[in-house]
């Protein structure tokens, strides 16, 4: 690596430290102030408080890291401009390309350690914050816990199941109910394909059979069916596993498990390849930048480029929203939804590329 090089790649490196460390203390900062009285009021200590919101850092980075990344290319390509490096760069017969490989390798880096945090922090760490966040935020609730590809629950009655939670339908796919006798004994099994909750509190449960296990043993189909648990489906609804908390492979396993029982798995497909779609859009976001800043006037900065990275990062940020819910609602594949984002990006950078010369 030469010195123009290990220039560029070492400016872009502390620009973006400086830009993503200041986002993460910002969104910390807000979550602390939204957060912060509620566990006070359930008696969290100062340390838990501590470890709660250190424990969230890795998954802030994460999600962060694309528009703090986007943020210090057009910094560091705008200050260059605004100080004739660029164009002394140019005139000394150095190409485009090659001041702007530095700046996507260390792009690249960026989305290493992204997808490197993603995989081996963020779904041990935000277990153990969300654990944090139920005691003291929502204490005495039950939630539900996923072991065996499976959400299981200890309710008043029984032990409920469930294979799919569905919080937008708040609904439950692969349901079963096991009441069990004070003896710990179960003396009756309830499966159902689909199971929700009625306005009125019971749950309505579909396709499913019940079987009596006391003596004399008994079975019972139905196609809809009303019961009146003394367990609501909250439980499950807190207990969801997010998909932050399994890694590349666990969750891969689990929408095997979905497509091999016939549920609907579009969401966690969606979520699936959105966790190397994402951390990748360090690099593809940054081919979005560089024309930015090199068509933008010289006048205005260090502060115009923020304003512009804040401007076009929440652009990014809406239009990734907006294809990630279109996928999980099944109006775009799954694959589609997490990359068309990236290639809208690298599309739009190759068409402000036109027109930039040396």
């Amino acid at each position: 690596m030469n010195v123009l090089s290990r220039y560029m790649l070492r400016e872009f490196l502390r620009a973006a430290a400086a830009c993503i460390l200041g986002f993460m203390v910002l969104f910390l900062l807000i979550d602390f102030v939204d957060n912060v009285e509620k566990m006070l009021r359930h008696d969290a200590s100062l340390p838990e408080i501590g470890w709660y919101y250190l424990s969230i850092v890795p998954k802030v980075f994460v999600m962060i890291s694309p528009v703090g990344t986007m943020l210090a290319v057009l910094v560091v390509i705008s200050l260059r401009m605004r100080g004739n490096e660029l164009t002394a760069m140019f005139s000394g017969g150095v190409s485009l390309a090659r001041v702007c490989r530095p700046v996507l390798a260390g792009c690249a880096l960026v989305s290493v350690l992204s997808l490197l945090c993603s995989e081996m922090l963020v779904p041990a760490v935000n277990r153990y914050s969300r654990e944090i966040k139920r005691l003291r935020m929502r204490p005495g609730s039950v939630a539900a816990q996923f072991s065996g590809k499976r959400y299981w629950m200890r309710g008043e009655g029984g032990i409920l199941s469930a294979g799919l939670v569905d919080a937008e339908s708040r609904s439950l796919q692969g349901f079963m109910y096991f009441e069990l006798d004070p003896e710990f004994r179960p003396v009756r099994r309830i499966e159902a394909r689909r199971a929700g909750i009625r306005p009125d509190g019971s749950w309505e449960l579909h396709r499913g059979e019940e079987r009596i296990l006391t003596d004399p043993p008994s079975t019972a189909p139905f196609e809809t069916r009303t019961y009146r648990f003394p367990e609501t489906i909250a439980g499950f609804l807190d207990g969801e596993t997010p998909p932050e908390e399994m890694t590349y492979s666990q969750l891969s396993g689990y929408v095997e498990e979905l497509r091999r029982k016939g549920y609907e798995a579009r969401r966690h497909e969606t979520d699936l390849e959105a966790k190397i779609a994402y951390p990748l859009l360090n690099v593809l976001i940054a081919m979005l930048a560089i024309p930015f800043a090199l068509r933008g006037p010289r006048a205005g900065g260090l502060w115009r480029s923020i304003g512009l990275g804040l401007l076009v990062g929440f652009a990014c940020w809406v239009v990734l929203s907006a294809s990630l819910s279109l996928g999980k609602k099944g109006i775009f594949p799954p694959l589609l939804a997490a990359w068309l984002p990236g290639a809208l990006f690298v599309g739009a950078g190759a068409a402000l590329f036109r027109g930039v010369g040396r």
